[in-house]
């Protein structure tokens, strides 16, 4: 029966279930977005290195004197490869933007002089080659490694390995190695656009006083807090600073900012979801202002079913049961069309699929939830009515 009266009326069963299959679908949409930028964000985190810690220089201030900073130097490092106990891999690299030019092509790109374990640090991966080793950094060989984008823009699909490319219009270097690609972070930038190079030939033939940043990823990853405290020391000790005094460095991690943005992307993402939440609440009221409205169109037949000896527990069961099917065929509905957009924004956008079966079992158990609590009212309106009240209703 209560099929039955939804089916008279397509076109006001279709509309309730509609706006709760809106409500529903938004809750996943939302969720789903959520967490596939989140989850975007910290892959685009990760891929500046998992467990390392960045030193860089700045100012520092002491009796509100402001001091120049110390650069960092070979003596820093041999300092830290010393006398540090939980520190494993130890990278200095210096920077600067400069010209890669290969015949009339001429690109603007970063210059990065660098170690060989540069790459193991950073997780990259070679297309072609390898990198330059100890050997060429200690013989200031004029040797690079080509990033993504710049191999891509000089050569296109010519064999790159061999080849000579000159550096600064200063001097010529010889390619020994191409990088994978790894794409673009989030704020757009283009995490291939850059070119390796032993750090004393960048130091003899581009001039350079120390080090930009030294880059240190502990022995153990849950050893990271111990070999901050290290590095702390080894540095005061070595550029003069008491314990008491502000140092000229700074000691940051890749996890500090991950761990923020994680925590941001949360937050991000729950509210996502409490507006999305709304939807569902207005579909579950949509669901009510359609029951009571049927109530006041059937009050006769209601009459007429409670004279004829129809219990008020079954007048209640019969508008919950209109109530329920409602809500369940919108939950059902608004769980597929959630679903499916967000498959296609995923896809579209280039994240991970980040539909959760908790979200979307979730989220359908509460839009069905949300329409049965408000049909629960007008069905209890419907079974508390006068059975001699409601026959005379026309």
């Amino acid at each position: 029966m209560a099929l039955q009266v939804l089916i008279r009326n397509p076109g006001r069963s279709g509309l309730t279930v509609l706006g709760l299959a809106i409500g529903v679908a938004a809750f996943i949409a939302m969720v789903s977005f959520g967490q596939g930028a989140r989850r975007s964000v910290l892959s685009q985190f990760e891929s500046l290195g998992a467990n390392i810690l960045r030193i860089r220089t700045r100012a520092s201030m002491t009796d509100a004197v402001t001091k120049a900073a110390h650069p960092l130097s070979d003596r820093d490092i041999a300092a830290l490869r010393r006398e540090s106990t939980a520190l494993g891999e130890v990278v200095p690299q210096v920077r600067r933007a400069g010209d890669l030019i290969r015949g009339p092509a001429r690109i603007r790109t970063a210059l990065v002089g660098t170690v060989a374990a540069y790459t193991q640090l950073h997780g990259n991966l070679f297309e072609l080659g390898g990198m330059f080793d100890e050997h060429d950094n200690r013989d200031f060989a004029k040797v690079c490694v080509l990033g993504a984008t710049p191999a891509s823009k000089l050569f296109g699909d010519e064999p790159e390995l061999g080849a000579t490319v000159t550096i600064a219009g200063r001097f010529p270097c010889r390619v020994v190695g191409v990088l994978a690609g790894k794409g673009r972070a989030m704020s757009g930038s283009d995490l291939d656009d850059f070119v390796l190079m032993p750090a004393r030939t960048f130091a003899l033939l581009l001039g350079s006083d120390g080090y930009g940043s030294i880059e240190v990823r502990p022995t153990q990853p849950e050893w990271i807090e111990a070999a901050r405290s290290e590095i702390d020391q080894i540095l005061r000790r070595s550029h003069g600073f008491s314990p008491e005094e502000p140092a000229d460095f700074d000691i940051v991690s890749p996890d500090d900012v991950t761990r923020a943005a994680d925590q941001t992307s949360r937050i991000l993402t729950g509210l996502l979801a409490g507006i999305a939440a709304v939807s569902l609440l207005v579909g579950g009221i949509g669901i009510m202002n359609i029951q009571l409205v049927a109530v006041a169109e059937r009050t006769h037949e209601i009459g007429i079913r409670a004279a004829i000896g129809a219990a008020p527990s079954q007048i209640l069961k019969q508008f919950l049961v209109e109530s329920c099917v409602l809500a369940g065929v919108g939950a059902l509905a608004g769980v597929i069309l959630g679903v499916g957009t967000a498959q296609i924004v995923a896809y579209m956008m280039g994240w991970s699929a980040a539909t959760t079966p908790l979200a979307v079992l979730g989220s359908g158990l509460f839009g069905t939830s949300v329409g049965v609590i408000f049909g629960y009212m007008p069905a209890l309106r419907a079974a508390r009515l006068d059975p001699i009240q409601a026959l005379r209703r026309e």
